[in-house]
Formats: C-alpha cells, sequence, structure tokens
C-alpha cells in the first residue's frame, strides 16, 4: 500500500502543478478518468490503471458514477489476472464447479513454510482443492510451481495484516467469486479421522453471510499486537466495540458480505486508518452494513483446528 499511496501523492502533485492550483477532489476524480481512459487506449490492463480508477473513487466516493468506477475497477483487475495469473482461473473455475467457498491461507514470507504444510493437509481434506495462499510482496504476481501464493503488492509486517486481508478480499471479489471465501490462517491442524460429506459442507456456508466463532465482549485484548509489530504503533489499541465479530483464524464471507465489504472499502480506505486487527475490522465494517457475525464455529464443519489464542480478558483472569 505504500507504493500505491507514493504513486498517487506523485499523480497528485504533478495535476495541481499542471494545474497551476490546489484541486478539488470532483476534479481529482474527472482528471483520473481521463488518465484511466488514455491508459486503456494504449494497450494491456496495468497497476497505474487500477491506481488511477482507485483514485477517483476515493477522491469522489459518492459520485452519480462511482458504481461505474467500480466496475470499471473490477473488470481491469480480472483481465490482469486472466493475463498474468491463467492458473489461478482454473483454479477458480475447478471450486465454482463444486459450488464451494473459496480456501484462502494469509501468511507472510517469513512463515510460508508453514503455511505451504498447511495448505498440503488441508487439499486433501477440503475435496482434493489446494488451497490460496496469500502473501504481501512488491508487485502483483501468482506463484504454482511450489504452491500455489498469490503476492500482493501490500506490506508483509503484522500491523499492515487489515490492508492484505482486505486487499485480497477486493482482489477475488473482482474475479468473480460465486460461493464465498474462508479466511484461514497458517496454524491450522486437520482431523484427520473425519471425512466431510460435500453437500453438508455446502449447506452450512449456504445459511449466512458472515460466520465463524464469534467475539462478543467488549472486554477484548487491546495490547495483542504488542511484540509483533515491525513499526512504531499505538501502544493500546484505541477503536471502540462496534459489534461481535468473527475470530480471524477462521472465518466465511459470503459473495453477497465480498461484494459489500470491498465496495465500501474501495470507497471509503480510511475504514482501515489505524486499525490493527483485521478480523475487527471485517466485522466493524460489515455491521456497519448491516450484516451481522453468525456464531457457527467453522472448526466444526471443515473437522480442523487453529492455533488461536482467547482474546478475551476473560481468559487471562
Amino acid at each position: 500500500m505504500l507504493s500505491t499511496r507514493k504513486l498517487e501523492l506523485e499523480i497528485i502533485g504533478q495535476l495541481t502543478k499542471q494545474a497551476g492550483r490546489r484541486l478539488w477532489s470532483h476534479e481529482l476524480a474527472q482528471i483520473s478518468i481521463q488518465l484511466f481512459q488514455q491508459q486503456c487506449a494504449q494497450g494491456a490492463p496495468n497497476a497505474l490503471a487500477q491506481i488511477l480508477l482507485r483514485l477517483a473513487l476515493k477522491a469522489c466516493p459518492y459520485a452519480p458514477n462511482a458504481a461505474e468506477i467500480l466496475s470499471a475497477y473490477k473488470t481491469i483487475t480480472r483481465q490482469r489476472a486472466d493475463c498474468e495469473m491463467p492458473i489461478l482461473a482454473e483454479w477458480m473455475a475447478q471450486l465454482e464447479a463444486n459450488s464451494l467457498p473459496l480456501p484462502i491461507i494469509i501468511s507472510c514470507e517469513k512463515y510460508l513454510d508453514k503455511a505451504r504444510r498447511a495448505a498440503d493437509e488441508l487439499t486433501n481434506h477440503y475435496f482434493g482443492i489446494r488451497p490460496i495462499i496469500v502473501t504481501g510482496g512488491m508487485d502483483f504476481e501468482f506463484e504454482d510451481n511450489c504452491g500455489q501464493i498469490l503476492r500482493l503488492p501490500v506490506s508483509d509486517v503484522y500491523e499492515a495484516l487489515p490492508y492484505k486481508v482486505f486487499e485480497t478480499w477486493a482482489f477475488f471479489e473482482a474475479l468473480g467469486v460465486r460461493h464465498g471465501v474462508i479466511k484461514i490462517d497458517d496454524d491450522l491442524q486437520i482431523n484427520q479421522n473425519a471425512a466431510l460429506d460435500i453437500e453438508r459442507v455446502r449447506s452450512a456456508f449456504a445459511a449466512a453471510d458472515y460466520m465463524g466463532i464469534a467475539l462478543s465482549s467488549p472486554h477484548h485484548d487491546r495490547a495483542w499486537h504488542q511484540g509483533k509489530c515491525a513499526s512504531p504503533v499505538a501502544p493500546v489499541y484505541g477503536k471502540p466495540f462496534l459489534a461481535p465479530w468473527a475470530r480471524g483464524a477462521l472465518y466465511y464471507l459470503s459473495k453477497s458480505a465480498l461484494e459489500q465489504l470491498t465496495s465500501h472499502y474501495l470507497r471509503f480506505p480510511g475504514c482501515l486508518d489505524g486499525e490493527l486487527y483485521e478480523d475487527k475490522a471485517v466485522g466493524d465494517v460489515l455491521y456497519t452494513l448491516g450484516i451481522r457475525a453468525v456464531n457457527e464455529p467453522l472448526e466444526r464443519i471443515l473437522q480442523i483446528s487453529t492455533d488461536a489464542p482467547e482474546r478475551g480478558l476473560n481468559a487471562a483472569e
């Protein structure tokens, strides 16, 4: 996200210099769309085209044509994915044919070996479908030779996890996910003695938009991030409790939840300002959109467990 923000600042700086004055936000949006159209006329979709559309959305999120801009952004993202990572499209087609949610392991380069082992174990368990592993990186790329690894242009440090997760959801929603996603941490364990029934799994995920182990107490650990961050952050988490949220180790988002979540994020990325906990951020945004967390452990549905410590303060008492 830092490289994207740097490029946005450079674009705005150049446009301001050309105009000889500060530009209004609606002017930034209009010029960004014009530059986007010029980019499209020059050939294949690229990162600059995506950044220009996102800049237009942020600058004028309530514009009458905001839905059109959002649709154009999704189209460009799909075109880039089809061009640069066709194997990913094949993987999604396999899942869609089985009417199953996409299993996605969120990890980082530091723990990539652990994530690969988790993906290996889950593949046989989850009807032969290998999960995608998502990490941060310098560019938008997909690696298939040693595990299906998607690298997004976001930081890989702990405090950037909310951006990594929201960018992941924005990417897969743009690709046209029809049966939702399962977010999985890289420290899962499989119940080797339990075989899944595909119809039961489908039925379970058809019952809700947002599901997992709900953390419902306002008295959660606000120093959870201590010792994990690579850069200076607030020593104590400062955002209010809004509503129960699904614990980040394992949760499900439906197609509808993904669409609403990512539409909000692309128009109002400030929703993550000062955020440290991706799972709470997901729950907070969905709550404002009228979607509540259903307290249904995915561990039971999928017969897996995660090494996720309790974050409620009552666990320390």
